[in-house]
């Protein structure tokens, strides 16, 4: 029996392509290499804090929301830039609506995490520890900056041509 077409094989099979999709996404949109770097520096943070279940699940919610959504914004584009030669305005307004999708996840997300992370008593015990452990500071500094830089890059190609597109 081959399991290739059918069954177990196909099953795996379509989290390989998932996954392509992720990897796809991450390397050529700078919004998601945005979000998943907040996402790294939230989960490293998370430590500090004293969250409870529902907090925490709250916080991984939030996250695997945005990102969620950004993968369904990437297809969008992709869909809409595959099936649109010249400007549209239904094109533009299909484009637009999957990112307000994003944008609103997004500063729902900035809404929940002001909710549980905005304490300053877990604002000085991370002042506290990075000042003991400077290395580790210093070290989360420059993945930092290296965040900054990957996440900001992007192909000059692909802005030019979004840009010219659909305005």
């Amino acid at each position: 029996m081959n399991t290739d077409k059918t069954g177990i094989g196909r099953f795996f099979k379509g989290f390989v392509y998932a996954f392509e999709g992720v990897v796809s996404c991450i390397k050529t949109e700078r919004n998601m290499r945005f979000h998943i770097g907040v996402a790294v520096l939230v989960i490293l943070l998370m430590r500090f804090y004293g969250l409870s279940a529902a907090e925490t699940a709250a916080v991984y919610i939030c996250i695997g929301l945005v990102i969620s959504l950004e993968l369904v914004n990437t297809a969008v584009e992709a869909a809409v830039d595959m099936a649109c030669k010249d400007k549209n305005s239904l094109a533009k307004k299909a484009k637009d609506c999957a990112a307000g999708a994003v944008l609103i996840a997004a500063v729902a997300s900035v809404a929940v995490g002001i909710r549980i992370f905005w304490d300053y008593y877990a604002f000085m015990a991370i002042a506290s520890y990075f000042a003991r452990n400077i290395w580790l500071g210093i070290a989360l500094a420059a993945g930092v900056i290296l965040w900054l830089v990957w996440g900001f890059k992007t192909p000059a190609d692909k802005d030019k041509k979004n840009k010219e597109k659909y305005i």
